[in-house]
């Protein structure tokens, strides 16, 4: 073969492989770009968005006398009855001052994927206020629930506001007792459901169990029942009504006496509320009323009666509630804005005593010394509350507000239904509060 053909065949040779080489590159880029595709056609699942939010608050208050309350009377309920001593002075007429930043709040609101068709939304939400008296500064669960929203309707599941607490319609003082105990304050595990019926009209309904707010949960779990509660509610932009009730049924004993006889008594309670919000340039005017039974449960003026007696089972009656508030709010002023809340609680007893027995009162508001039906028992019978305050707005993220809370309750000799009636006394304390937030 002479030199000529080897180089021609050799040139060959080298076509041939560079040919080759070429559909081989075209195949793997050609299966390159299908792979390419036929990921981007997956869908992918859409990312968790998480928000950080809070504040950091800071109270001082001074009390004119001794007062019930919680959380080292950050939340001020009752001013206290006379107690005299051997002398005749009155020991709980005297002054107390106290700082505290345990309200402080940090939250995370976390928006997630659509499921069956709803937008999904969680929040959690804590505060140092404790779970108890003792655990002042301890963190404690404010706030854990998910939401499912369609277009008309949402479901929510979880820990958050009773339904009874209207966020639309709350009374806009600067301590922490958000109006209580003339207004509901309570946090309930619950499942709620709410309904648009139109553009201003929804109706929400929801069952509740009892967890924050009560001495003693097992009454409630005991029932084999939910609370139940119902409301209807219009909104627009310058108005919101609504009515609202709750049933509620409590068994407190299994069994009762020595030797013990089953006990299947039950405390049946329902409670109705009214109320309306009116916003406009010059003033928001909220109000409510209520007639409520075992208003313990929502932390207001009230309970639930048992009457033992030996070698039989104990009976039981619920008490009685009536409430009605007012709160005048500033809108014209976005860094200045007064303030003006009053209210009135009454207590009204149990229906139909039971006479003959020993009389015993239960509820949050009998384990604060509030009421009772026991004789030589104190009972506040009424309370009355009048608080002007004053909102500074310092920039975004500063925040002082100060009120002058001036409360009487009008204490009793404790009747058998739970009223507190002759040798009245009315308490009376003036708070003096500052609190001061950072918000963020």
């Amino acid at each position: 073969m002479d030199k000529k053909t080897k180089k021609l065949l050799a040139l060959l040779g080298f076509m041939t492989m560079a040919t080759v080489s070429a559909q081989t590159d075209k195949v793997a880029s050609d299966s390159l770009s299908l792979i390419q595709t036929k990921t981007a056609e997956i869908p992918k699942e859409p990312a968790v968005k998480v928000n950080f939010y809070g504040f950091i608050r800071h109270d001082a208050f001074y009390d004119t006398r001794q007062n019930i309350g919680a959380g080292e009377n950050i939340v001020p309920l009752y001013p206290r009855d006379r107690a005299l001593d051997v002398n005749g002075v009155d020991i709980n007429d005297a002054p107390k001052f106290h700082m505290l930043s345990v309200v402080s709040r940090a939250g995370i609101n976390v928006k997630g994927p659509d499921v069956l068709g709803a937008k999904t939304n969680g929040v959690l939400e804590a505060e140092f206020f404790g779970a108890t008296e003792a655990g002042i500064n301890e963190l404690r669960l404010r706030h854990a629930y998910v939401t499912l929203d369609w277009e008309k309707t949402q479901l929510g599941i979880g820990q958050y506001w009773h339904p009874m607490v209207i966020l639309d319609c709350l009374p806009n003082v600067v301590n922490y007792s958000t109006g209580s105990p003339i207004f509901a304050l309570n946090r309930n595990p619950q499942i709620r459901l709410t309904h648009k019926l139109s553009e201003n009209f929804k109706v929400i309904a929801a069952i509740n169990s009892q967890r924050d707010f009560t001495p003693n949960t097992t009454p409630y779990r005991d029932s084999g029942v939910p609370s139940s509660h119902l409301q209807v509610q219009y909104k627009s932009k310058s108005f919101v009504a609504g009515l609202a009730g709750q049933y509620e049924v409590l068994r407190p004993q299994l069994s009762s006496g020595n030797p013990p006889i089953v006990n299947n008594e039950t405390v049946k309670s329902f409670t109705a509320l009214a109320y309306a919000r009116v916003i406009t340039k010059p003033l928001m005017i909220s109000a409510s009323a209520m007639m409520a039974q075992n208003a313990a449960s929502l932390v207001m003026l009230g309970g639930f009666i048992g009457y033992s007696q030996p070698g039989t089972y104990d009976l039981y009656r619920t008490m009685n509630t009536r409430s009605a508030w007012i709160d005048f709010q500033q809108t014209t002023d976005k860094k200045v804005a007064f303030g003006l809340y009053a209210g009135i609680v009454k207590n009204m007893g149990a229906d139909d005593p039971v006479e003959g027995r020993v009389a015993t009162t239960y509820g949050v508001t009998s384990s604060w010394g509030a009421v009772s039906a026991t004789t030589g028992g104190r009972s506040v019978d009424q309370l009355w509350r009048v608080v002007p305050r004053v909102d500074w707005s310092l920039s975004k993220t500063i925040k002082l507000r100060f009120e002058v809370e001036n409360t009487v309750a009008k204490w009793g000799d404790a009747q058998s239904n739970g009223r507190g009636i002759g040798n009245e006394f009315n308490a009376r304390n003036n708070r003096f509060h500052l609190a001061t937030f950072f918000m963020f």
